[in-house]
């Protein structure tokens, strides 16, 4: 009894003088940074916002003037910008006060970053739309202070000096983790799913792929939900498409 008096004695001690060490906040402007978030958001008045049910129907949220909220997905399109404010969706007016978190803040959330340009306005839209990138080979990662916000910079270290670089606004871009996993699995189809072009939702339906269809994927990385995969293991990629994980099962060689 006494000897395991002293066992207990001496953990409670070693716990005391070396507590568990729980991960520290995030802060930035005054306030804690979750995982996903873009930026913040306040109203310069009391105003109601909407979500949209499964349904069809709409239910409706009053905000109150200077209350803080988070915000998560951006949105453009139309010359329009939407901001997810949990399941609510508000669109920026005069009457919205947003404020970006910086995109190396956002990064530091993710062992493997992987940047989506989400945008479908502005000089990133048309061909730059859903394409995503990383620190990868030569290319590399950079963060850039400006007046209007923080940019990122994707560049190419070959040319030293006059590096080549692509910039982007933290506004337009979607921050994922890089899964990695292996390619040339073969999957089966566990429903009807929408094949993309990007991996993104909200992107242009390439073909529908049919529940029990057989597939491969073509990369060793799952990006925001997603799967490149082919209809066979030597086919061409120009007809892959990125199809949802949850839609796919592995499956063995038959």
């Amino acid at each position: 009894m006494k000897k395991l008096f002293i066992v207990l004695l001496a953990a409670f001690v070693f716990a005391v003088v070396n507590p568990t060490k729980s991960e520290a906040k995030v802060m930035y402007d005054g306030a804690e940074v979750v995982k996903e978030q873009t930026g913040k958001m306040t109203f310069k008045k009391d105003i109601k916002v909407y979500k949209r049910n499964p349904d069809g129907t709409f239910d409706s949220l009053v905000v109150k003037r200077n209350n803080f909220f988070r915000t998560y997905d951006i949105e453009k399109y139309d010359k329009k910008i939407f901001y997810q404010m949990g399941q609510y969706r508000v669109q920026a007016t005069d009457l919205v006060v947003f404020k970006e978190v910086p995109i190396e803040i956002r990064s530091s959330f993710y062992k493997s970053p992987i940047y989506i340009v989400s945008t479908r306005d502005g000089i990133n839209a048309s061909e730059n739309y859903g394409h995503f990138f990383s620190n990868a080979g030569t290319w590399f990662i950079d963060f850039k202070n400006t007046k209007n916000g923080q940019l990122l910079k994707h560049c190419n270290g070959e040319y030293e000096k006059d590096e080549f670089c692509d910039e982007y606004p933290g506004t337009d871009l979607k921050i994922v983790e890089r899964i990695w996993t292996d390619s040339g699995v073969r999957y089966e189809l566990t429903k009807d799913a929408e094949g993309k072009d990007v991996p993104l939702k909200e992107s242009k339906t390439e073909r529908m792929m049919k529940k029990g269809s057989t597939v491969f994927s073509r990369f060793y990385h799952e990006i925001n939900g997603y799967i490149y995969v082919a209809d066979d293991l030597e086919g061409r990629l120009d007809d892959a498409v990125w199809l949802p994980k949850n839609s796919l099962m592995p499956v063995g060689d038959k």
